[in-house]
């Protein structure tokens, strides 16, 4: 009887280390699961904020084209160094830096079959291109964009500082 206790007792250490072994690999497998997970999360947080940036790009050209008095009053907007200068309102910004860095007028164009003869029946009103180009940056995450867009109106003769 004194045999079958003793190799009964050797089996039981070998059991205990072969169970610590799988639990170390288990909580390895865990850490780098978790590690992985983290990595991704800030992938995906750091493109959210690109996008946003992106999205503010977009509100803010919208903004402009939403009043024409940033065109036809341009030069009101331009600092002493030439460049324009707005104050966007929050909901636009979403509390990011909004700057524009450009907003011209790249041609003032005539288009066919109006009259430039005053009072005739077919008034003649230039079309105008404009360029914008705005930039947003986020402060707490770094992620910024540019965005630059061409548009066309037509409005009165003489709006277009060339």
């Amino acid at each position: 009887m004194n045999k079958i206790y003793r190799e009964s007792h050797a089996q039981s250490g070998a059991v205990l280390v072969v169970a610590l072994l799988m639990l170390l690999v288990l909580t390895t497998l865990g850490v780098a699961t978790i590690s992985s997970t983290n990595i991704n999360l800030q992938l995906v947080q750091s493109q959210q904020r690109q996008q946003e940036t992106e999205q503010v790009a977009e509100n803010a050209i919208n903004h402009l084209l939403s009043d024409i008095d940033y065109f036809a009053n341009n030069s009101a907007y331009l600092d002493g160094n030439g460049d324009f200068t707005i104050a966007f309102p929050t909901d636009v910004s979403n509390g990011m830096t909004v700057a524009v860095n450009s907003l011209q007028c790249l041609l003032q164009a005539t288009p066919s079959g109006c009259s430039l003869v005053e009072g005739s029946s077919a008034p003649c009103h230039p079309d105008y291109y404009w360029e914008a180009n705005v930039s947003v940056t986020d402060s707490t995450s770094g992620a910024s964009s540019t965005f630059v867009e061409g548009f066309k109106f037509r409005y009165l003769a003489g709006y277009c500082p060339l």
